[in-house]
């Protein structure tokens, strides 16, 4: 089975769900911006208390949980940028580029750059979000030595130069330019005010944890298997304990391999989609879908056939 059958079965069945209403879309973005403030707020009172072991404990704790939240406004430009997060097609568009000045970056460039992963996955010639990253490697088949260099490339910053960029243009217009501008000088001014509030909680989230997520969210994404040639092979389900996935997964992003066959699916809908794939007797059958047991780092690359897998799923 190909992703073209399995979209052709459940295209009818997908289509039309029901995405946010728009004042309930701004609320979900201002619940991920408050988070990040309080924590913000919480690790400045931190730093006025007397030293104990268990300050950096909770410093760490809370430089990780900002820069989850970041990466939660970031999946809210993704499903703007698919017109899927509230019903109203203009707000997707101007939602997309309030988050966007909020992480220093452009929706417009976002927007193109993942329609073409959408449309030329894995190409490198045309899957521009890929092309950017090439040079990390994502399409090498899994071994434990590639497993380990994915794991270790944040620790040591080597991804800092494809992941950390500071888009200021003004592509999404003046406006968005004028308040990416404004928002540098607030932290600037920050920084001068409160230096270790700012390096710790605002600096180092972004630049260090966010940037990182992100990484190590592609390679759960995509890494071994970008390159198999249909996207049913191309992309990973993340069955995570719930509360994991809300933490380092928010708005449902564990459940790739369904947005890539499904994209026009708001991400509020992913799980349930996920749920009515499994009644399928091939999709529930690929690793890669429906991962219930441990798999060999061998069986996770494009090598690993589909077609046994059903085969011995069906026997």
């Amino acid at each position: 089975m190909s992703a073209r059958t399995l979209r052709q079965k459940y295209n009818r069945q997908f289509a039309r769900m029901d995405k946010y209403p728009t004042h309930v879309a701004y609320l979900i973005v201002l619940g991920y911006l408050a988070q990040i403030l309080a924590a913000v707020g919480i690790g400045a009172y931190l730093l006025t208390l007397p030293y104990a072991w268990h300050i950096p404990v909770i410093s760490f704790v809370l430089m990780l949980f900002i820069g989850t939240r970041m990466r939660g406004l970031n999946n809210i430009i993704h499903e703007c940028s698919h017109a899927t997060f509230t019903n109203d097609r203009s707000q997707n568009t101007l939602i997309g580029k309030f988050c966007a000045v909020l992480l220093f970056n452009s929706f417009c460039d976002y927007r193109d750059e993942h329609l073409t992963h959408h449309a030329h996955l894995g190409d490198y010639d045309h899957d521009r979000d890929l092309q950017g990253i090439q040079g990390l490697k994502l399409h090498e088949p899994l071994s434990a030595r590639v497993i380990l260099r994915h794991i270790v490339t944040p620790l040591i910053g080597r991804h800092l130069p494809y992941y950390l960029n500071l888009n200021l243009s003004a592509r999404d217009g003046m406006l968005s330019m004028f308040f990416k501008g404004f928002l540098l000088v607030v932290v600037v001014v920050c920084a001068l005010l409160f230096p270790m509030t700012t390096l710790l909680f605002v600096v180092v989230p972004f630049a260090l944890f966010y940037s990182a997520l992100n990484y190590w969210a592609d390679c759960l994404d995509h890494a071994g298997i970008v390159s198999s040639g249909d996207d049913l092979d191309a992309s990973r389900n993340i069955l995570a304990p719930r509360m994991i996935r809300r933490l380092f997964f928010p708005r449902n992003d564990c459940f790739h391999l369904v947005h890539h066959l499904f994209p026009h699916v708001p991400a509020r809908h992913l799980e349930t989609s996920h749920k009515l794939l499994e009644l399928d007797d091939e999709y529930c059958c690929l690793p890669n879908a429906v991962p219930t047991r441990q798999l060999d780092a061998h069986e996770l690359t494009p090598a690993y056939s589909r077609e046994s897998t059903v085969s011995d799923c069906g026997a």
